[in-house]
């Protein structure tokens, strides 16, 4: 294997890895602006220069562009490297503005963290600084331009990812700057990225704007619930409550990004009409009740359904929102619990079909991030599931007298024929995280947990199971829909003592063969492919 010397010790080559990553690879950090890992390196800001010795000449290279070489000396520490470090520094920060205390990118901010790394301890321009103004550029991104260091990251990922380019580098000298081209807004599906690679406080999302200080935030991995593609995402809270949702990085789903409408989907998280307590009765009549008065209340209403008009009278809806763990709940308690009841998947797909960008980041038409856990479970445990047009017809003609809606989409909506159907139905339980009409006329209200108050699984499009952990708290009395599904099917008569998701996902395991590899502990932070998944 061929070899360079990087800071005195000999360290492989490893093909394609420029420099700065192999560096990086071997817990040697090179500062630099310019350079991200899903973009171009245009070597532009100089930050990353490293003393690079080859064939008998030596001087400085920009280690985002330079390649190791058999032979090569790489040196990252040298005085020569420090002094081009300290006077980058000096020269972005000519015209920084010192508003640190209410910058939003303060504390993960590069620039901050290398001026006290990297930089000089005072500058020595006195001179008046160059002011540029603040700018609203797009939907959910503001500009203060006179925070910009040029790194142009933000101009490449609209150009090479996104490929909408609504960016550009304008005027010349001091009065150079960032901005969207004469009567365009950068309102591309995708926008939020930006604010995201953006290396200093420059570019601000609108939502997080002046809400919360960076360093009161803890952070909940999780999988964003927007669509099927399942971007990796992480949950910044503070308070039992949500701030922002930015990506993670994972190679095999979505890259480094993910798309605005996953980004600013939350808020029904906090929204005045969570659900909070069970219930039992419709309309005025309506009452919280003890989870066990409502377990009971939904098997006496179903019950006597089915004793006074067959299996077949009842229906259940399952969702794709629905975690792999709880999928298997509710198989179970449709095959035992409520055997002959008729079911189907209550999906949503969008018209405008799936929307690719020019790197290949898809925003996929199916807009649930279960779909394919939910085939891929019932289908494995014996249940059929009906057409959904099938199961409303029969409801309309009165052939269906109760049904059971779970785990709903909180952003679903109920068209006014369905109200209309469900109103005459002689039971009615829906299990959902936000009031709506449809739960309004039901006899008994379950209130679930939203993505970031449980722990469990989805299946993206792909194939690919990737875990969510709890963040919050489910509000109120709200508990996650693995937990409800398990004392609703004792209810029925079944004996289960789950504790805990993981508890269901080894039971899974162990009865359905696409899942014979999967464990919490073996999906970990990105994921695992079930098997027989295409790649």
């Amino acid at each position: 294997m061929a070899t360079f010397t990087l800071n005195g010790q000999e360290v492989e080559i490893t093909p394609g890895r420029n420099v700065l990553q192999t560096a990086d690879d071997h817990g040697v950090h090179i500062p630099h602006y310019c350079y991200h890992k899903g973009l171009s390196a245009p070597a532009n800001c100089r930050m990353c220069l490293v003393e690079i010795e080859m064939g008998g000449r030596r001087g400085l290279m920009p280690s985002c562009t330079a390649m190791p070489a058999e032979g090569m000396i790489v040196d990252t520490e040298t005085d020569v490297v420090k002094h081009n470090q300290e006077a980058i520094m000096e020269f972005l920060l000519v015209n920084h503005p010192l508003d640190c205390p209410v910058c939003d990118q303060a504390g993960e901010c590069e620039l901050q963290n290398y001026s006290f790394s990297h930089g000089p301890d005072a500058s020595r321009f006195m001179e008046e600084k160059s002011v540029q103004p603040k700018k609203d550029i797009g939907k959910n991104v503001m500009l203060y331009s006179d925070r910009c260091i040029r790194c142009t990251r933000c101009i490449r990922f609209c150009d090479e990812i996104s490929g909408t380019s609504e960016l550009g580098y304008f005027n010349r000298g001091v009065h150079n700057e960032i901005d969207v081209f004469p009567g365009i807004k950068m309102d591309n599906r995708l926008s939020g990225n930006t604010v995201d690679i953006c290396p200093v406080g420059a570019l601000l999302d609108k939502e997080f704007l002046f809400k919360q200080r960076v360093w009161f935030l803890q952070e909940a991995d999780s999988v964003c619930p927007g669509c099927s593609t399942g971007c990796n995402v992480r949950a910044d809270i503070n308070k039992e409550r949500i701030y922002r949702l930015v990506p993670r990085e994972n190679l095999d789903v979505n890259d480094y990004w993910m798309c605005d409408d996953g980004r600013h989907g939350w808020g029904y998280v906090h929204s005045d009409d969570r659900i909070l307590f069970p219930t039992i009765g419709r309309g005025e009549s309506e009452n919280f009740v003890l989870w066990e008065a409502a377990f009971a209340k939904v098997q006496e209403g179903i019950s006597a359904v089915r004793d006074a008009n067959g299996e077949g009278a009842v229906a259940a809806f399952a969702s794709p929102h629905l975690t792999n763990e709880e999928q298997y709940l509710f198989a179970k308690l449709v095959t035992d619990g409520l055997s002959g009841a008729q079911v189907a998947l209550r999906s949503k797909v969008d018209g405008e079909g799936d929307v690719a960008f020019k790197s290949g980041f898809t925003i996929q038409a199916d807009k649930s991030p279960n779909a394919r856990g939910a085939n891929e479970i019932l289908g494995a445990l014996g249940v059929n599931l009906s057409e959904e047009s099938a199961i409303w017809d029969a409801i309309r003609s009165g052939a269906i007298k109760a049904v059971l809606f779970f785990g709903g989409d909180p952003l679903d909506k109920f068209s006014d024929q369905e109200k209309e159907a469900l109103r005459g139905l002689d039971f009615l339980v829906v299990q959902d995280i936000l009031s709506s009409d449809v739960s309004q006329a039901a006899d008994v209200v379950l209130p679930g947990a939203a993505f970031i108050e449980k722990d469990g699984t989805y299946i993206n499009y792909a194939g690919r199971v990737q875990q969510i952990t709890a963040g919050l708290e489910p509000p109120g009395d709200a508990r996650a829909e693995w937990q409800i599904l398990t004392d609703l099917s004792n209810a029925f008569g079944a004996t289960m003592t789950f504790t805990s998701a993981g508890e269901v996902m080894r039971e899974v395991a162990r009865e359905v063969q696409s899942f014979s590899d999967v464990n919490m502990e073996g999906v970990g932070g990105v994921g695992l492919e079930i098997a027989g998944a295409e790649a």
